[in-house]
């Protein structure tokens, strides 16, 4: 068994995976609550964990002293020139966040039929990352739904998106908010698809994670005309190609 963690900026989400690769257990925790965190009994049965964690020291040290409290070895994934025949052409390889990795390497190995790949990952901040041609060519770096929200309620004085809901034409202060957010996250989405269409001169296949994913699918899938595939678990599942490639 093999125990995946992902530590993002607000939440640490796991999963334990048998030798095939298929989950056998999952979770999620607050940041702010791994000190009070109960190690589920499925941890027990992992040999090993491999952990990616964009969230800084103190998660780093909490996960750690988990970890040690489990009795399981591990190690800290990372971002790499070339994991399962997907190659990296970041200007500086060891610095691309090792969950946007995690996710290329899953969307590449799991749900690519095609040249040409979009990886959206809708977490506190939205990756919008390209892969053609077996490599991953670059990516865009987006203020997520709800920290766009908060920027508007923080710097304004009359707006609250929070309230709002999403219309085509809002007539309200706070539907057009809400809606003016959400617009500004699918359009990033689109502009980037349609550049990447151009660029190998295919449709690619659009493959979403993260938290909001499940809120943008309705409206993206009408832009496009076609569902993409939503990959609740896309980092995790990376991480644990990513270990299985190692061993």
């Amino acid at each position: 068994m093999i125990l995946a963690i992902d530590s993002g900026n607000t939440r640490t989400k796991w999963a334990v995976f048998a030798d095939d690769g298929r989950i056998q257990d999952v979770g999620v925790c607050l940041n702010a609550e791994l000190a009070e965190f109960t190690i589920p009994e499925s941890w027990q049965s992992c040999k090993r964990a491999i952990v990616a964690n964009v969230a800084g020291e103190s998660v780093a040290a909490s996960i750690t002293a988990l970890l040690k409290k489990a009795e399981i070895a591990f190690v800290w994934a990372k971002a790499e020139a070339e994991t399962l025949g997907l190659k990296n052409k970041y200007d500086a390889q060891e610095t691309l966040g090792v969950d946007r990795w995690a996710a290329l390497v899953a969307a590449f190995k799991r749900y690519l039929n095609q040249p040409a790949c979009l990886v959206v990952n809708a977490g506190t901040a939205l990756t919008i990352d390209a892969i053609y041609q077996n490599a991953f060519i670059g990516g865009l770096i987006v203020p997520g739904f709800s920290m766009m929200q908060n920027a508007l309620l923080q710097n304004t004085a009359a707006v609250n998106p929070q309230n709002g809901q999403s219309k085509i034409f809002p007539l309200s202060t706070a539907d057009a908010s809400y809606s003016g957010v959400l617009t500004a996250i699918v359009g990033a989405i689109v502009m980037q698809a349609d550049k990447l269409e151009s660029h190998c001169q295919d449709v690619p296949t659009v493959v979403m994670t993260g938290g909001d994913a499940a809120l943008l699918l309705p409206i993206l899938t009408q832009v496009f005309g076609a569902k993409p595939v939503l990959a609740e678990h896309l980092v995790l599942e990376g991480l644990c190609l990513m270990e299985s490639a190692r061993s």
